[in-house]
């Protein structure tokens, strides 16, 4: 394990939301403009949570890509390994989210980020990596996408690399035939973060404990299975049983991200040895941080001292880790 960058690889997204929260895309004469998409977020709630992150991905060189990136930046979220293409534009999602049920509309069909490639995979970058992460959304928005997730991946195991797989199974316009690869992830991966639907989906098992069992049984050194309000269950290399994490208490304003947040905070205890019951604590309060403002960078992405002070019972406390 090295002191290296956790790496997460696929797209970003520029997302819009009318304006006030809680407005129909119907009905808006307004919207805000956010820097979003699932392994960006995990990279910079990653860089929160106290630990460096890269994002591997394309964006264009249109307008709504420079502001993604000066997002990044913003965020401390290492940028070197993402390249501009002129020839493409970044994806965009238009985004309602209305007594907390969310509707999203995706333009991302040929966007930037679908044309990333095995070539977009520097072997010594992640060799030198602490972790790699690779969401399912990844390997559904193009064939060449899920090509290069196999190659990081692969890449991955050979040095030694930990690696995060995040299922996201969810229906993508132009998706790819990604059943193989999803159980070849499941497989190579060292942390595998599904929500309790997509475990079950995976497993054939409904209940939490044994969706759990049976992840861990295919090979992953833990598995984090997601209850959205209600907390997790986390099951660990040589524990015989799962432990269950109760969740927190919070206003939700907009639940988008939350899975991605809980997804890096579990990646990030896991690299410090944590034992299940903190480390289902940490991501359980960064995936509560998330859900509490509108977007998903900002505000809205958890730190060190805000998710100890709600595991501690006080939500109050909000300080940026330096």
């Amino acid at each position: 394990m090295t002191d290296g960058p956790i790496l997460a690889l696929g797209e970003a997204l520029v997302e819009f939301m009318p304006e006030p929260v809680g407005a129909s895309m119907h009905a808006a004469s307004q919207w805000h403009k956010y820097a979003g998409g699932g392994p960006a977020t995990y990279a910079a709630a990653a860089v929160r949570c106290g630990h460096d992150a890269a994002l591997i991905t394309h964006v264009g060189t249109d307008p709504f890509s420079d502001f993604m990136i000066a997002a990044l930046v913003e965020e401390n979220v290492d940028v070197s390994a993402i390249r501009q293409i002129e020839s493409r534009q970044i994806g965009l999602c238009f985004h309602e989210c209305i007594d907390g049920q969310t509707h999203l509309i995706f333009h991302r069909r040929d966007s930037a980020a679908t044309a990333l490639t095995p070539a977009d995979i520097d072997a010594e970058a992640i060799a030198s990596a602490a972790a790699l992460h690779v969401p399912g959304t990844t390997m559904q928005i193009s064939a060449s996408a899920l090509e290069t997730s196999r190659v990081a991946m692969a890449t991955a195991r050979a040095a030694g690399v930990p690696i995060s797989f995040d299922p996201n199974i969810r229906s993508i316009l132009g998706s790819t035939e990604t059943a193989d690869a999803f159980e070849e992830a499941l497989a190579s991966a060292d942390v595998v973060t599904p929500t309790l639907e997509e475990a079950a989906a995976i497993t054939g098992k409904e209940e939490a404990f044994d969706a759990a069992r049976e992840l861990r049984a295919r090979g992953p050194k833990l598995v984090a299975v997601t209850l959205a309000a209600e907390g997790c269950v986390v099951l660990t290399e040589g524990d015989r049983e799962p432990v269950f994490c109760p969740g927190y208490r919070v206003d939700v304003v907009e639940p988008t991200g939350a899975g991605d947040c809980h997804a890096a905070a579990t990646m990030v205890g896991f690299l410090k040895n944590w034992d299940p019951d903190r480390i289902g604590a940490f991501a359980n309060a960064a995936g509560a941080i998330a859900v509490t403002a509108m977007g998903h960078f900002g505000v809205a992405l958890p730190t060190r001292q805000r998710i100890e002070a709600l595991i501690e019972g006080n939500p109050a406390k909000d300080e940026r880790v330096s």
